[in-house]
């Protein structure tokens, strides 16, 4: 036998509670009797209960309402074994974490708002395989396509500017190596998810989008930080001091290619989401352009289950509690010896 809420059944611990009140409220009614009443007249004023009565009717209670508290853990046994079938797609997601993306015109900066963006978007990958490439100018595979969303989060948490070795940002280099990651399935859609403030440098993204669009993967882009102003790039030193990166003594100002990340959309026929400064909620995002995604069988396993025994105990306990009910608390008056007879 499996429990589905085991801690549920520490509420049995209050079953001896019970049956000491339900003792004290009969010790009670016998002594008000006794007031009320000279103790050789009160067999024959008042209707006595045998000896035997009121323990049935206190066992019955206590049975009943250990019967529901059983059943409130959810008991679960007898097996049997189920067909699970999995579908999903496939969804590698690229995430800049080049130092432009430490810049804080979005809060508190692009890359961790990226992240965060990622953790509201999993949610919505049930079934479906995702991987993580962490690119800045080399693109490295943090997590090859999976459907373990706690590892997958646990990765995430950890990627930062040093997840990707040398600087720069190779947008064309990451879409390569998440093609080269998947393998080409026809059964079920593929895509990709590219996380970026759209700098690249030569790369060729749109030489790897128009692969990805010849193997029918759709690129969804989208970008972080400010297409006018742009932001400075921040570095803290171990003083805890922050400075900003400079570049022949010039302040390096980071500013978002929007053209770029529309026309790689545009080339897989994806969606580019100008996420620039404001806010935006990547999982809704998903369910408005990925609805119609093709989720071929991802694999196919029997699992052995337990079945649900709930109701028995429900069924258990309130007919023990019924049964209390319709039991009298005292005999008939048939079979009790009225006052002024005698045998």
């Amino acid at each position: 036998m499996v429990w589905q809420h085991p801690e549920l059944l520490l509420a049995l611990w209050a079953l001896p509670l019970v049956a000491g009140l339900l003792w004290l409220a009969e010790r009670r009614r016998q002594r008000a009797a006794e007031r009320f009443v000279a103790s050789r007249m009160a067999a024959r004023l008042m209707p006595g209960a045998s000896g035997v009565r009121p323990w049935l009717k206190g066992s019955l209670v206590i049975l009943g309402l250990a019967a529901l508290i059983v059943a409130t853990a959810r008991p679960r046994f007898g097996v049997y074994y189920e067909t699970v079938v999995q579908r999903g797609v496939d969804c590698f997601i690229l995430l800049d974490v080049s130092r432009s993306m430490l810049a804080e015109d979005v809060a508190p900066n692009r890359l961790e708002r990226a992240r965060s963006d990622i953790r509201d978007l999993l949610p919505r990958l049930r079934g479906d395989r995702v991987g993580l490439i962490a690119f800045a100018g080399q693109p490295i595979v943090q997590v090859p396509l999976t459907t373990d969303q706690a590892y997958f989060r646990e990765v995430l948490d950890r990627t930062d500017p040093t997840s990707a070795p040398l600087g720069g940002s190779l947008m064309g280099d990451a879409i390569r190596k998440a093609l080269s990651s998947m393998k080409e399935r026809r059964d079920r859609d593929q895509l990709i998810i590219l996380i970026t403030d759209g700098e690249d440098q030569e790369s060729e993204p749109l030489e790897a989008a128009k692969v990805a669009q010849s193997r029918g993967v759709q690129i969804f882009t989208i970008g972080l930080g400010s297409s006018a102003e742009g932001a400075r790039i921040p570095i803290r030193g171990d003083d805890g001091r922050v400075r900003y990166l400079k570049h022949d003594g010039q302040e390096v100002w980071s500013r978002m290619d929007e053209k770029l990340l529309q026309e790689i959309a545009l080339e897989t026929r994806g969606t580019y989401v100008p996420a620039r400064t404001t806010l935006y909620d990547l999982g809704k995002i998903y369910d408005e352009y990925f609805v119609d995604l093709a989720r071929g069988e991802s694999r196919s396993e029997q699992r052995k289950r337990y079945r649900e025994q709930f109701q028995l105990f429900v069924c258990v306990g309130i007919l023990l509690l019924l049964a209390e009910m319709l039991i009298p608390s005292y005999p008939p008056a048939s079979s009790r010896e009225l006052p002024g007879t005698s045998s």
